[in-house]
């Protein structure tokens, strides 16, 4: 029986701002930057300094070698990235939710001395069956569709966990030439259903599903384990915000970091690779690309690679997420007894979640992913994203939504360091073109949450594909699940 637990993505299947801006994150100390005169070599360059290129930096520190970390932002943390509120509380700007069944993030949360804060509220959710509907009130374990639709919706989840299990690399051909829209479809056979299943699908994979192959789909799925394990992945966040995994990180990997340092060549030969940055240029032994894949042609990387892979990566996708943040005086719909989960498929906001920390203020994460993200991106500016996300919430709460103290609406496809949010994709015939990418390259290995093989797309992949590209490096690949670097605190 597939579960109806919702997860982060689960729910996804579906005013002016108020205050003055608050302090940014805090920027990396002074000992925790690289000056001008610095060693210019190393055994090994990270490009990147997201949970990827930092987790594979100490990891290789700790075993003895000598590392740079290029990162063009003025921070580390890549995708992941928090904001502290005056009242002292942390809102994730980035990613944000985490499970037990991540066993490399919950390690790392557990070694960093981190607090975790339950995500399980408890209450009803509020579920649009269609855009233009009033939405309806639904316990939190029921599939929130009519019987006929709801039975319809679980014979196709069925189905689909079922062509996860049985999925194999003979498929790649056939599946990757269907695009993942036609293959839902085929799996349903009432509109509604459809539409649960595609947008929770679009959720999951960020991008519309008519551009992503079946395979690219379904292997996403096999990536956490099948959908079902979905269940796991949205059961905590971090009180401090998930920028303190990178923060510990970053602190780990010390004077090695440069930032502001971007990237526009990478050359590699007989000897070494040679990488030219804005701060100069390097040499190394070794270079672990932990950009996401999108970004390869602006490093200077994309010709040093195979012409297959190249053909695969000229028909990349980008995910596309907007975040929008909406921090009110209390959690004012618990007292209605909601648990601040609205879900709505298909919509331009996919879906609410609950975020509030144990006392304080009320926040509520509004996701906008894949079309919705798209449609929500041609706003003008951030304040006019929070206007329209306060009109679709005051839709969804008929009774009335009290003024915002604060919030934020970060559309990650915007971002010039990331274009696009949670991963991105390849296009229909990018695994037939390429079964092979992200496999080490002479001197050069890939990191990312695109390249992970396990949780792709979640922090936890990015933090093993780090760890999986410096074992390549140091002999030891794979590493198994949960073992981090040692390096004590």
């Amino acid at each position: 029986m597939v579960k109806s637990e919702m997860s982060r993505r689960t729910v996804l299947a579906g005013a002016a701002i108020v205050g003055t801006a608050l302090p940014a994150p805090r920027a990396l100390s002074a000992p925790e930057r690289v000056g001008a005169a610095a060693d210019r070599s190393a055994d090994v360059i990270v490009i990147g300094a997201g949970l990827a290129g930092l987790s594979a930096a100490r990891h290789l520190k700790a075993h003895g070698a000598s590392v740079i970390v290029l990162e063009a932002r003025d921070r580390a943390g890549g995708r992941v990235h928090s904001q502290r509120l005056r009242s002292g509380q942390v809102i994730d700007l980035g990613a944000q939710f985490l499970g037990d069944a991540q066993t490399h993030v919950s390690a790392l949360v557990d070694e960093a001395g981190l607090r975790r804060v339950s995500a399980a509220v408890p209450g009803d959710l509020l579920y649009f069956p269609a855009e233009d509907a009033a939405p309806q009130r639904g316990a939190p374990d029921a599939f929130p569709l009519p019987v006929i639709d709801r039975l319809d919706a679980f014979q196709a989840l069925w189905r689909l966990e079922r062509s996860v299990a049985l999925l194999s690399g003979e498929d790649i051909a056939r599946l990757d030439r269907i695009d993942a829209a036609s293959f839902v479809r085929d799996k349903t056979f009432l509109d509604p259903a459809f539409h649960a299943i595609g947008g929770y699908l679009e959720g999951e994979i960020c991008t519309p599903l008519a551009g992503v192959s079946a395979y690219e789909a379904l292997e996403q799925g096999a990536s956490i384990g099948g959908f079902e394990s979905e269940g796991t992945s949205m059961r905590w966040f971090l009180a401090d915000g998930a920028e303190g995994m990178t923060r510990y990180l970053a602190h780990a990997v010390g004077g090695s970091l440069i930032l502001n340092a971007p990237v526009s060549r990478v050359a590699q030969d007989a000897g070494n690779v040679v990488v030219t940055a804005a701060t100069g240029v390097y040499r190394a032994d070794r270079v672990i690309v932990a950009v996401p894949p999108q970004f390869y042609r602006k490093i200077g990387v994309l010709h040093e690679l195979p012409a297959h892979w190249q053909a695969a990566l000229g028909g990349w996708r980008l995910g596309s997420v907007v975040k929008t943040m909406l921090v009110f005086q209390e959690p004012w719909w618990r007292r209605s007894g909601l648990s601040g989960t609205i879900v709505n498929p298909g919509g331009m906001f996919g879906a609410a979640v609950d975020a509030s920390p144990e006392t304080g203020p009320g926040i509520l994460i509004v996701f906008s992913t894949a079309r919705g993200a798209q449609a929500l991106g041609r706003f003008p500016d951030e304040k006019a994203r929070v206007a329209e996300a306060m009109r679709w919430l005051s839709h969804a709460h008929s009774a009335g939504v009290p003024d915002l103290l604060y919030a934020r609406s970060i559309d990650w496809s915007a971002d010039p360091f990331s274009l696009g949010g949670y991963s991105s994709r390849r296009g229909i015939g990018g695994w037939s073109a390429a079964p092979d990418l992200f496999a080490p390259h002479g001197r050069l290995h890939f990191a990312g949450t695109e390249t992970a093989n396990r949780w792709r797309s979640f922090m936890d992949g990015a933090i093993q594909s780090g760890l999986r590209a410096a074992g390549e490096i140091l002999g030891t690949s794979p590493i198994p699940s949960g073992l981090l670097s040692g390096v004590e605190r």
